[in-house]
Parts: C-alpha cells; sequence; structure tokens
C-alpha cells in the first residue's frame, strides 16, 4: 500500500516513471492556457463583474481594505483589479486580468501538485486537462476570486505535505502565508485550511502508538495553521463587524432561494457538465466511471491524498448547509485541479485493465490511457467556441434591441438584478420595480410598458407580488442568453400590445 519515510508523516510514494521532457511540455500547456484565457477576454461584463467594478475596484485600496459591502467582495482580487485598471486603463479586459493570471499560473501548480502525489506522466495529463477545461477557461476570463482561490489550494496543499513529510520552518510559514491569501481572496477559503487541520489530525492518529516519538517537525503545520489564523485576522480585522453583520447579524439575507438545495446545485452541476462536454448522459457515465477509478486507486495507494482531495469540498458543504447559505456550485470550483488528476489517473487504470484483458504489455495501459486523456482533450476543445462566442450576460443585446424597438412615450422598467447595471454601469435612467406600484401605474398608461429583467426565481422568491404582475401582464419579445448558467436577460412588452403595434420592428 505505502509506508512512510523516517521522520514524516507524510506516506511516501512508490517510485514512478521519471519525466524528463515535462518542463517542455509544462511551458507548452502554460503558453496554451494563455492563449485561450486571453482569447475574447474583452467581452462585455456580467452582473458579479460590474458589482466588483463599481463597488470595489474603482475605489481606492484603503477602502477596498476598509470597507464590506457583501459576499461579492473578494478584497485580495479586487486590490489586484485595482492596480490593472488603474495601470492599463479601464476595460473589461483590465478587470479581468488578475483571474487569467491566477488561472494560467494553476497550471504549474497543478502540475507541481501532482507530482508529490501521482507519477510524472499523470501530473502533465492533468495540467492538459485543466488547460482546455470550460469551466477553468471560463472562470479565468471572470473578474471574481475563483481562479485565485484555486490557485492558493494547490498552493497550500503543496505546503501542507512538504510540512507534512519533513517539516521545515521555510515550508510552515510558506503555507501560513499562502493560505491567509487565499481566505484573503476568498473566505471560503477557510474551509480548506479546516480540512487541512481535520487531515493533519488524522495523521497524527495514524502513526499514534506505543513508544511512537514525534520530532520537533511534526508540530510544524501546527505553526502553519496559527500563523494563517493570525495573518488572515489582521487582513479582515477593519471589517470583521460588517461580515458578522453581514452573514449572521441583523443585516442577514432571509429570503431562502431554491438555489440554496444541495439538490439543485447538483441539478446545476450535472446541466453545466452535459453543456460542456457535449457528450450528454453516456459522457457523464463515462466520466463518473473514470473518475471513480481514479478515486479507489488513490484511495488504495494513499487514502490520506484522497483526504487532501476530498476534505475541503465535504467541508466547505457542511458549512454552507449549517449556515442555509445558497449552494453555489462555484463555490466547489477550488476542486477543479483535483478532480482533473483523478480524472488522469481513472484513465491510467482503466488503460491498464485494457491491457490485462487484451494480456498485452504495461506499455500498452500507458498508452491506452493517454489515449483516453487525449480523447477527453479533444472533446474538451469543442464547448469553449461557446465562452468565445457568446459574452456571460448579453445587457448589451437586450439594451440596443430595446433602443430599437421603443417608441416615444414607451415606459421602460428593470426588476431584478440588471437595475444595477443599467443604471449605475450603462446610465439608463430606467424606472425601477421594487414594489407593484410603478408596474400597476406603467399598465394604467396608453402606451406599451417594456420590462427587462433577468434572474426570474430571484425575483418570485424575493418577490413574489412583482412577479405575479410580470408573469400574468407582459410578455417575453425576446430573450438574450449567455453562458452564464440561468443569466438570460428578457425583454417583455406589456400584453395587449402586439409586435406589429411598433412600426420600428
Amino acid at each position: 500500500m505505502f509506508h512512510r519515510p523516517e521522520g514524516g508523516l507524510w506516506p511516501a510514494l512508490p517510485d514512478s516513471e521519471r519525466q524528463p521532457f515535462a518542463w517542455i511540455w509544462l511551458v507548452g500547456l502554460v503558453v496554451v492556457a494563455t492563449v485561450l484565457r486571453v482569447l475574447a477576454l474583452n467581452q462585455q461584463l456580467w452582473f458579479d463583474e460590474i458589482v466588483t467594478l463599481l463597488d470595489s475596484a474603482r475605489k481606492p485600496v484603503w477602502l477596498i481594505i476598509t470597507q464590506y459591502g457583501g459576499q461579492n467582495q473578494h478584497t485580495l482580487y479586487s486590490v489586484l483589479a485595482h492596480g490593472s485598471i488603474r495601470l492599463l486603463g479601464e476595460q473589461p479586459w483590465t478587470l479581468r486580468l488578475p483571474a487569467v493570471l491566477f488561472g494560467v499560473a494553476s497550471i504549474p501548480a497543478l502540475y507541481s501538485f501532482g507530482r508529490l502525489v501521482a507519477a510524472g506522466r499523470e501530473a502533465v495529463l492533468a495540467s492538459a486537462l485543466m488547460t482546455v477545461n470550460y469551466q477553468h477557461v471560463w472562470f479565468s476570463q471572470n473578474a471574481r476570486g475563483y481562479t485565485g482561490m484555486a490557485f492558493w489550494t494547490l498552493l497550500a496543499s503543496i505546503f501542507f505535505i512538504r510540512c507534512a513529510s519533513r517539516g521545515s520552518r521555510r515550508d510552515w510559514m510558506l503555507y501560513g502565508v499562502t493560505s491567509a491569501l487565499g481566505i484573503y481572496t476568498h473566505m471560503m477559503m477557510a474551509c480548506v485550511v479546516a480540512a487541512h487541520v481535520l487531515l493533519y489530525l488524522w495523521l497524527l492518529a495514524s502513526t499514534a502508538g506505543p513508544g511512537r516519538r514525534f520530532s520537533s517537525s511534526f508540530v510544524a503545520p501546527l505553526y502553519g495553521f496559527a500563523l494563517c489564523g493570525i495573518l488572515s485576522l489582521m487582513l479582515y480585522a477593519p471589517v470583521i463587524p460588517r461580515i458578522l453583520a453581514r452573514t449572521v447579524g441583523v443585516e442577514r439575507e432571509g429570503v431562502r432561494y431554491e438555489w440554496a438545495s444541495p439538490l439543485w446545485a447538483l441539478a446545476e452541476t450535472v446541466r453545466g457538465l452535459r453543456g460542456a462536454t457535449a457528450g450528454g448522459l453516456a459522457a457523464l457515465a463515462i466520466g463518473g466511471v473514470i473518475l471513480l477509478s481514479g478515486l479507489i486507486s488513490y484511495w488504495r495507494e494513499n487514502r490520506f491524498t484522497v483526504g487532501l482531495m476530498v476534505l475541503p469540498g465535504l467541508v466547505t458543504a457542511l458549512v454552507v448547509l449549517a449556515t442555509s447559505h445558497n449552494f453555489w456550485p462555484r463555490f466547489f470550483f477550488f476542486e477543479i485541479g483535483f478532480a482533473m488528476l483523478l480524472v488522469a489517473r481513472g484513465a491510467m487504470v482503466l488503460g491498464k485493465v485494457a491491457s490485462r484483458m487484451m494480456r498485452a504489455s504495461e506499455g500498452f495501459g500507458l498508452r491506452a490511457g493517454t489515449a483516453l486523456v487525449a480523447l477527453m482533450l479533444f472533446a474538451s476543445v469543442v464547448p469553449l467556441r461557446a465562452a468565445y462566442v457568446y459574452p456571460k450576460q448579453d445587457y448589451l443585446g437586450a439594451m440596443r434591441f430595446l433602443d430599437a424597438q421603443q417608441q416615444p412615450g414607451d415606459q421602460v422598467l428593470t426588476a431584478g438584478s440588471v437595475t444595477t447595471p443599467y443604471q449605475r454601469y450603462y446610465g439608463r435612467t430606467w424606472t425601477l420595480v421594487e414594489t407593484p406600484a410603478p408596474l400597476e401605474a406603467a399598465l394604467l398608461s396608453a402606451r406599451p410598458a417594456w420590462l427587462i429583467y433577468a434572474m426570474p426565481n430571484s425575483i418570485r422568491a424575493s418577490q413574489p407580488e412583482v412577479w405575479n404582475i410580470i408573469e400574468s401582464k407582459f410578455t417575453v419579445v425576446r430573450s438574450f442568453p449567455g453562458t452564464l448558467g440561468g443569466g438570460t436577460i428578457y425583454v417583455s412588452k406589456s400584453k395587449g400590445y402586439s409586435e406589429t403595434d411598433n412600426p420600428a420592428r
């Protein structure tokens, strides 16, 4: 199974084949990753990015780090984005540039982590899979802290293994700093650190026994955890009261949306995967077999590696459930590197199974597993087109359509999440609908009323009376989808006015 080297907690892996030209592959992957994440980077912003720009990135740094407006605030990302737009000018691509850099940096970070837990071939293949992965490209072009959190998670996991193997002062200091930066990028990174604490206790318990003596290096990760906690508290100190008020205090959001359910999250994840792989249920089933094969193989080889990959996601799920928070699948995006390693390992396992069934050589099994990954790489490239052709949310398309359709005297109203982009970013003075009154007044007019909205589930949950009027008195004239799940922009018109009533059409 596995053994521990003398003086270390982390089990040593069996010797694996060397990859003398791995650095060439890695450089090539970084170049490809950069190109894929720079293409169409200047597309229009979506809601969360607009809020990040308006409420964080445009402000001075001292305001970014001392104000907390809600969970949309990814502080370290906002600071980096502020520097980017100040240095290069305000454009969508400059706001997204830190996400691109974190996304590209995640490729060598995944390879480095992979070399600690797997063969060199698997580390390269996993890095290749993440290079062309649709979700990773999408988030790398999203001005939020999710690729940053994925990068810090991989880096912290590397230092965790080093600390648990032959912990040095340098390693635990790096672990503490890395983890604190991850938490400052996204607070859910604290769940990753909590999982590392549990894993470390598991490691200690597994080595406990009569006469077992621990060297001073065994407590090094504890210093790392403490350093992480101290640095995180120092970084967040100016806004801790506001964070508590917005998460557990009187300012906490009271509406429980349907996406607070893990069943909804599972359904959305399946839907997203089907769209990304374009392979339907058959591809999902095959992917599940590959993933499970990799998981079983890692468990047999080193169950603590499985803990390092899986525990952070489980802790995150428990925290989300315990706090009744919205169960966004993106909260688990940091697991993407681990998922790629599991897939790469699963492919190699299936290659070995095929070689045994055919009574072929071990080399044939390696080639078969590599060929399976190559097929997955090819399949992953196909859905990337959507990320370059379509925006995440098509605010501009809906606005231009409405400008062409409306006539003098027509009223235009906005409901839900589209209000902030149109009023504060695009400078439109359209009427905001927060209660039924504006809708009722518009319906009494002799002229048609136009309503533009998005996220109907949110309106239905938070403004049920408003939604009842929208549903009964308005007809959708045109919808403008984007790559964001559920982010379609709807342009509707009050009933009683057909589209032929408008000569501009």
